[in-house]
């Protein structure tokens, strides 16, 4: 369309964006720049009111027929409510330092078990006192669901869960802080293992911090999806986080081999890892939540991390109690 080159000797310039004359033409919006009114222009042809932009020697005026006054004036109210909304903006993140540490810490835990045995420092077989047995949880040994968190059945399994454990848990600390993240790593993974005591029913054992290892990734999954849910501009965006997490379960968590000590094949345990990761999704929530937030603010680093380690040593203390 060819600009219009208004003086104030010339005919006013005119842009039609509706065929037919308009009758009794009445202003409904004006501008100085050309932009806006053909903008206006186009919104009102949008919704079938004819409309045409002239130049009246100071500013490039709207104008429609006086019966469609009203009607055009209204859709411009509401077009100009829309352009005045604020565009909702991601929340900002900025990570916590230090969040090695305690992804250091997990792996010396987890490697703490394989050196003692090693080292001959058990007097009573860990893995017959230890391991998760859903008979023996149900009849009082409830410390199983914390100290299988620390076995693993054979190098493969625990090298795998060293490298998921601490990369999650790295992703965790970054929001929570290390002595924060791990505690609610461990709860939720705790959590998971005495549902699946109490459900479970058969005659099998499992061992494996892979119950933990989902539990982190619900964290950091349930973090992401309730910190973006108001500002995501779409409901696939505002549930990509839990979508992506559930992915990641069903990709690794079928699949990872963790054998039973009385099983007759290796297998996985399906539903330890789906447990860890709803444990985690809820955790995850509810830290992240308003409420939630503020008091796991209020509980100190020095408490968070004395708690990890009295949950561990508390647990294995009552695991090898008759060695005393």
């Amino acid at each position: 369309m060819p600009e219009c080159q208004p003086r104030a000797t010339l005919e006013p310039c005119r842009t039609r964006h509706q065929t037919g004359a308009v009758n009794q033409p009445v202003e409904v919006f004006r501008s100085r720049l050309r932009r806006p009114s053909e903008e206006r222009a186009f919104v009102l042809t949008a919704v079938g009111i004819a409309s045409e932009v002239d130049w009246d020697g100071s500013a490039f005026v709207v104008r429609v027929d006086n019966v469609a006054r009203a009607h055009a004036e209204h859709h411009l109210w509401q077009y100009e409510q829309e352009r005045r909304r604020p565009v909702p903006v991601e929340p900002s993140f900025t990570p916590l330092p230090g969040a090695w540490r305690g992804s250091l810490f997990y792996v010396l835990v987890l490697l703490l078990v394989p050196i003692a045995l090693a080292q001959g420092w058990f007097v009573l077989d860990p893995y017959r006192v230890g391991v998760m047995d859903p008979a023996r949880m149900q009849a009082g040994e409830w410390w199983r669901a914390v100290t299988a968190l620390t076995l693993h059945w054979d190098a493969a399994h625990l090298v795998g869960n060293l490298g998921s454990g601490a990369l999650l848990g790295f992703s965790a600390a970054q929001v929570w802080g290390n002595a924060r993240a791990w505690l609610l790593i461990l709860l939720a993974g705790v959590l998971a293992n005495l549902t699946e005591g109490l459900l479970a029913a058969g005659s099998y054992v499992s061992a494996g911090a892979s119950t933990a290892v989902f539990a982190a990734l619900g964290l950091v999954a349930a973090h992401a999806w309730r910190t973006r849910r108001h500002s995501a501009p779409s409901p696939l965006r505002r549930w990509a986080p839990l979508i992506a997490g559930v992915a990641m379960l069903g990709f690794f968590g079928a699949g990872s081999g963790e054998p039973g000590l009385m099983a007759e094949a290796d297998s996985t345990n399906v539903l330890s890892h789906a447990l860890g990761f709803v444990a985690g999704v809820g955790c995850g929530a509810l830290a992240a939540s308003a409420r939630g937030a503020a008091l796991l603010q209020r509980v100190p680093a020095w408490f968070a991390m004395l708690a990890v380690t009295a949950l561990l040593g508390s647990a294995w203390l009552l695991a090898l109690r008759p060695a005393v």
